[in-house]
């Protein structure tokens, strides 16, 4: 672990002391050539300030407070493309935090944005697989311990301005509570990093998805239609009404139980219960197989405006135990059109999205199908995004 660190000690010292294109002339370069996206974003001109030109910059760095007395860090994770599957390489992340008293503090002679984003900063750019990683403390919270501890970060990809996305934050902080989660923007995907400890250090992983919820940023849609919230999103919470599976009968939220594992949210509309049987015991077998504490499914029956509630209440309890259902969770929701339900996940009111299915892990989005048929070869292609 000291070889390591020493290695990376010595790369970083390098690429702050490496000289070539001055912060001024990037700049200078990059409004002359990129497309504005992310809306105002106040002090991103600091991550031209890199003492390395972007060309030069490596993907891993230490930040200057990392051999200070403090709770050591290690981030890692991947920078995906607006599809939320393919690795970006060359694109540059700045981040900047508060030291151990939770203060902004600025280093010796400090200039630019160097005296308000304090000394403990740093820039790297990721690599042919689209992977960065840095190393630091662990921030402190601001005086008074009312805030959130986080990183700041600023995303720059060749050919667009920089932008904000959502700061790093750390899942044991007791102040990031089920509102708190629920109002994240989830810019650039959830900022909620899960830390461990090895050797010393603590670790955590931070994926990061191109314009997800960015202002202004370029739609790709290769589908032609789209429903559904975008990959790398959080899964909101929604309170329904079990009617099968281990919580039938009661008014359960999916994620805010069972988020921390993985599983599927099928989300259907104008499909008959008949139509997708067999698919549905292909589901409840993969759950026996899996194991239900490491896998669930739930099965969302979006009531058709037409459709009586008790019928439709009536007819899919009925559906599901004839099914023998024990731990496929089927639940209805009052319309494709319900804001409480349907309307947070973003689902397609149009009668042409028979369905909208969400691959989830760790409560975020990691992959999503429209319209799939309910086929052998469906259930395939989705098993393999875990």
């Amino acid at each position: 672990m000291k070889i390591l660190v020493s290695l990376l000690l010595i790369t970083s010292i390098i690429s702050f002391s490496s000289c070539g294109q001055s912060s001024s002339q990037q700049k200078q370069y990059a409004d002359k050539n990129e497309m504005k996206v992310g809306g105002s974003c106040e002090g991103c001109e600091a991550i031209y300030e890199s003492p390395t030109p972007f060309k030069d910059l490596e993907s891993v760095v230490i930040l200057p407070d990392f051999n200070e007395p403090g709770p050591k860090m290690e981030i890692s994770g991947i920078i995906y493309k607006a599809d939320g599957k393919t690795p970006a390489p060359g694109v540059v992340l700045y981040i900047y935090h508060t030291d151990q008293t939770g203060h902004y503090s600025p280093g010796k002679n400090a200039q630019g944005w160097g005296q308000r984003h304090g000394y403990i900063r740093g820039w790297v750019k990721t690599d042919a697989k689209g992977e960065y990683k840095f190393y630091t403390l662990r921030p402190a919270s601001y005086p008074g311990g009312k805030a959130v501890a986080h990183i700041h970060p600023v995303i720059k990809e060749p050919g667009k301005s920089a932008y904000w996305i959502d700061e790093f934050v750390f899942d044991d902080d007791p102040l990031i509570t089920t509102e708190y989660i629920d109002k994240m923007a989830s810019n650039g995907g959830p900022g909620i990093v899960k830390l461990s400890k090895k050797n010393g250090i603590l670790i955590g992983h931070r994926d990061i998805i191109l314009g997800l919820n960015i202002p202004g940023y370029p739609k790709e849609n290769s589908l032609g239609y789209e429903s559904g919230l975008k990959v790398g999103s959080n899964c909101p919470a929604f309170d329904p009404l079990h009617l099968s599976g281990a919580d039938a009968g009661k008014k359960v939220c999916p994620m805010c139980k069972y988020g921390y594992g993985e599983g599927i949210m099928i989300w259907i509309n104008n499909t008959s219960t008949s139509a997708i049987s067999s698919f549905t015991i292909m589901l409840e077998n993969e759950i026996k197989k899996r194991g239900i504490k490491n896998f669930r499914v739930f099965l969302i029956y979006m009531k058709p405006a037409s459709e009586n509630e008790n019928a439709a209440t009536k007819k899919l309890i009925s559906w599901a135990t004839n099914l023998n259902l024990r731990n496929v969770a089927v639940i209805m929701v009052p319309s494709v059109n319900d804001e409480k339900t349907a309307g947070v996940y973003e689902i397609n009111t149009s009668e042409d999205i028979l369905n909208t299915v969400f691959v989830y892990k760790k409560r975020v989005v990691v992959d999503k199908f429209i319209n799939i048929s309910y086929d052998e070869k469906s259930f395939e292609k989705i098993m393999k995004a875990f």
